[in-house]
């Protein structure tokens, strides 16, 4: 309406205005609600097309199922196969840069699990080679996702049916064969399998683990072993090429199995070119440890393996441990809470950091096996700088510390190692029963060499010492006592036997139920005496060739220079890397001097015979020094010399 027209109704134009925007709001009011009536049928709207679309979602549930029926039908599933490999008792997956990897491939839902392997072999084997070796070389199992073995009655179509799984996955296990290397020249192996036996008869070589002072270089020195075997026995004979030719695997099966072996535990078989034709087989299993067994290669392979399976296991047992480096301290307290470990004959093979089994075994090998243990030991388990005492740790229960105590006198039963930084008083009470040395002199040793300067001097002159470091020294060691001239030794004295003795008890107590009566007093004093390595000791071991020329006696010369200036740490390097042990343990060191280039030059050990080869090329002591230095200060040592 014009306002001309409503000026006839409301002759105000006050009024017209207010009609007009009393109009206007009504009118944006309506359309407001209008709005939220539509938004309401909007939602209506979803709320039915949300039903509709449920309904109708119930078809694709059917075409699912028709899938999976589809799948039930089909005649070909794909598969995952990857590879683990075992070594050092440890599985690891072998990854695709190395031939590994994961492979989907396709197969007959009707093929058994012998089919599924060999397709494995197949894939990580081609042509029967792979990146750890060939196919031979090791056994091969098949083992389900969770790493557990499968059985060989089922299909794939069952374990699919059982398991319900998309996809399945396998894993073809390797492990290397157990084998003996042959040397054309001087001898071959018969390996012969006797099924139902309970142990493991070897006759091998002798090695440098073999407790033998003879010469090792006998070319049919061989060594009795029993070892305990699950289902089966395996016989390992050494025998020259021509009379194992002229040897049937039957004339080694002609014993009766009712036989006994009275062979003790420490009896060592070795024979000579000279004895072979002198002792008979029944004489061999007969002869007494004292005696010196020798016989010919004829006669070994006459004897029966029965005859070997029937001795008791306690007779000749040689335990074989895997040590890691840098975890020796857990593993070899592992290996070591069986008490039944005292009784067996040990040797030790290291793994390297690369997972690979390092080649040197023998004596050298077993006293570097134990002192890297003692050394992790001193570090890890006591207190102290120079003598060193071991603290309660809440992750080690009576049975471990048992376990350390069976290492101790198995290290000193071996090869006479004692771990001397141990305080003597500590010693002596876990062997003796009491102290008998200085008590307040190892306490000297104990603590650090800060706090020992301030302790002599308060006990020479106690003017002389400085109150508040004298005090700070006594707190530390929870003194609750005040001193004087005349009372601060016998204070000392009861600190010392509080943090030498009455600390480490619950370890010594533990420790004493293995070695009680193992080691006597006078023996420990002068282990404690005589292992301890001085430069004026380790020279005296030295024994050089006999011929000389003047480039031998200088290096000869650098040798003794170098021995003279190297402190306790270095010196307990150097005859480490000659000996395999820190301590004074073996009665000489041979040095023996080869001829190499400037290059190729260096220092080589032989730690089972303590033997020491140095280069002639050295041309004055600063070089000699450098070269040694490198050698000791190295993170690791690999023996690689068998």
């Amino acid at each position: 309406m014009e306002d001309e027209d409503l000026a006839k109704y409301l002759p105000s134009f006050g009024d017209r205005l207010a009609v007009k925007n009393f109009c206007r709001n009504r009118t944006a009011l309506q359309s407001h609600k209008k709005g939220l009536f539509e938004k309401l049928r909007q939602k209506q709207n979803e709320m039915k097309a949300e039903e509709n679309r449920k309904q109708k979602n119930e078809e694709p549930a059917d075409t699912s199922a028709s899938t999976s029926n589809k799948r039930r039908k089909a005649s070909h599933r794909k598969i995952e196969i990857g590879w683990l490999h075992c070594e050092g008792g440890e599985m690891k997956q072998i990854r695709a840069k190395q031939g590994g990897g994961t492979r989907i491939v396709p197969i007959a839902v009707e093929c058994g699990m012998d089919e599924v392997l060999q397709k494995g072999k197949k894939l990580f084997f081609p042509d029967g080679m792979s990146s750890k070796g060939h196919e031979s070389e090791f056994n091969f199992e098949l083992r389900d996702y969770k790493q557990n073995p499968v059985q060989q009655d089922v299909s794939i179509r069952f374990i699919y049916d059982t398991l319900c799984m998309n996809r399945l996955r396998f894993y073809v296990v390797t492990t290397a064969k157990k084998y003996v290397s042959t040397t054309d020249d001087m001898r071959k192996r018969v390996v012969i399998t006797i099924e139902d036996e309970d142990e493991e008869v070897t006759f091998g070589p002798g090695g440098p683990d073999d407790d033998n002072d003879g010469d090792d270089t006998l070319p049919y020195e061989f060594v009795l072993e029993l070892q305990p075997c699950s289902s089966s026995s395996l016989l390992v004979m050494d025998a020259p090429p021509d009379e194992l030719l002229s040897t049937s695997p039957g004339q080694l099966l002609s014993t009766s199995p009712d036989q006994q072996l009275s062979t003790s535990p420490d009896q060592q078989l070795s024979t000579s070119p000279d004895q072979q034709l002198s002792t008979s087989p029944d004489q061999l299993l007969s002869t007494s440890p004292d005696q010196q067994l020798s016989t010919s290669p004829q006669e070994q392979l006459s004897t029966s393996p029965h005859q070997l399976l029937s001795t008791s296991p306690q007779a000749s047992v040689r335990k074989v441990i895997y040590i890691h480096h840098g975890n020796c301290l857990n593993e070899l307290i592992q290996e070591f809470m069986d008490p039944a470990v005292l009784t067996q004959q040990l040797s030790f093979r290291r793994i390297l950091p690369d997972n690979s089994v390092e080649m040197g075994i023998g004596d050298g090998v077993m006293r570097d096996v134990y002192t890297a243990f003692w050394e992790e030991f001193y570090d890890r388990c006591t207190v102290g700088t120079t003598a060193k005492v071991p603290f309660i740790r809440h992750d080690f229960n009576p049975d471990t510390w048992r376990a350390i105590g069976r290492i101790l006198l198995s290290g000193f039963q071996t090869c006479q190692y004692l771990p001397i930084k141990l305080a003597l008083p500590l010693m002596e009470d876990l062997f003796h029963g009491s102290v008998c040395s200085d008590i307040l002199k190892s306490f000297m040793h104990y603590v650090s060499s800060q706090d020992t300067v301030i302790l002599k001097t308060a006990l020479e002159d106690f003017s002389k010492v400085d109150s508040t470091d004298l005090m700070d020294v006594l707190q530390a060691y929870e003194c609750r006592k005040m001193v004087n001239a005349h009372t601060l030794p016998q204070v000392l004295e009861e600190i010392a036997h509080k943090e030498l003795i009455q600390k480490p008890r619950y370890v010594v107590d533990c420790w004493k139920e293995v070695t009680r009566g193992k080691i006597s007093i006078d023996k420990l004093l002068a282990h404690y005496e005589a292992l301890k390595p001085t430069p004026r000791r380790v020279q005296g071991l030295l024994e050089f060739e006999e011929v000389t020329t003047s480039k031998r006696c200088e290096v000869e010369n650098h040798l003794r220079r170098y021995l003279r200036e190297l402190d306790d740490d270095h010196l307990g390097k150097f005859l480490r890397f000659t000996t395999g042990s820190d301590l004074i343990i073996c009665s000489k060191i041979k040095v023996i001097f080869t001829k190499m280039s400037y290059l190729s030059g260096r220092p080589i050990g032989h730690t089972c015979g303590c033997v020491l080869e140095l280069p002639e090329s050295y041309d004055n002591f600063p070089q000699f020094r450098s070269e040694f230095n490198k050698v000791l200060e190295s993170n690791i040592w690999v023996m690689d010399i068998v």
